[in-house]
């Protein structure tokens, strides 16, 4: 039995934590049921091969853009192998054209990327990507959205957990469908960068103009060993000790159509019932993964004792 032409290509593609906060940490992972009871032998072929792309924009700071090449679930991670460290990488903004030199930065998911110096975000402006990488053009466009600021943020014990609890917020969503949203947030004594929770990704569809309050686990760093199994007794919540940041970001609809295809793609993980989901990306050329405009907003909750 062979998989098919779309599952092999999702089969193979499992590039570094890009994203963070997911448990697993992983591009994708599938898992295939086989509803016969006769022996099934499987051809796992090693995909096309294939860039993965993963760039954001923020308002009031430069472009960041990390290129590495996909490789087979059945390989462990060779960063000598999938980094890309010869592209060569332009962010426009219609005027100026910025080019972004390979850089290390410490605070992102991976420390190897390409930045920018000479354009900062501005929000409701839009961006142009372009990646030359292996002999390929790969091209993209986001628009960073005007901030949406949280009312106010505050820390709550959960039910039955003593001291550890979630991160909530108050949102006044702005009337006008068509907004989307991504949640992040740090513990700046421990974590040492923003951190995305499984499903922060949202959009207005069911929110628009409304006033609610919602809540957040505590995200884990695929790339961070200390969080290794087994899991200690507080993962997923924060404790009633934390200084907590939180960076809300608005975003465009082609940007949230990728976080939320991938963050569904994961929950599908290990679900034999579960359909195969298309992850949508907005980089053209052949290439994967995400181009982000993020118009961004801060908060801090502090211990309430």
């Amino acid at each position: 039995m062979r998989i098919t032409n779309l599952l092999k290509q999702l089969y193979s593609l499992i590039a570094p934590p890009l994203w963070g906060g997911i448990k697993g940490g992983a591009f994708l992972f599938l898992s295939i049921l086989t509803g016969c009871t006769e022996d099934v032998s499987l051809t796992i072929l090693g995909g096309d091969k294939k860039i993965v792309i993963e760039g954001t924009i923020e308002n009031g700071k430069p472009a960041k853009v990390i290129v590495t090449r996909n490789s087979p679930i059945s390989q462990a991670i060779d960063f000598n192998t999938i980094l890309v460290k010869d592209a060569k990488v332009y962010v426009s903004n219609g005027a100026i054209t910025d080019t972004l030199l390979f850089s290390i930065d410490s605070f992102a998911s991976i420390p190897f990327l390409y930045k920018g110096s000479s354009i900062l975000g501005v929000p409701s402006q839009t961006y142009y990507l372009t990646v030359l990488a292996d002999g390929h053009t790969f091209t993209s466009v986001t628009t960073i959205p005007t901030p949406v600021a949280l009312d106010s943020v505050w820390w709550k014990v959960q039910p039955g957990k003593d001291s550890l609890g979630l991160a909530w917020a108050h949102l006044s969503e702005p009337a006008g469908f068509g907004n989307a949203y991504k949640w992040f947030a740090k513990r700046p004594t421990s974590d040492r960068r923003f951190i995305a929770p499984y499903a922060s990704t949202f959009d207005d569809k069911f929110i628009d103009g409304k006033s609610f309050d919602f809540a957040y686990d505590r995200g884990t760093d695929p790339n961070d060993k200390a969080t290794a199994s087994p899991e200690p007794p507080d993962a997923g919540y924060f404790k009633g000790t934390d200084t907590v940041y939180i960076k809300f970001c608005a975003i465009d609809y082609n940007t949230a159509k990728f976080y939320t295809t991938y963050e569904r793609a994961l929950e599908s993980n290990g679900n034999p019932f579960a359909s195969p989901v298309t992850i949508i990306s907005n980089i053209t050329g052949g290439g994967l993964g995400v181009w982000a405009g993020l118009g961004c907003s801060y908060d801090t909750i502090m211990p309430p004792h």
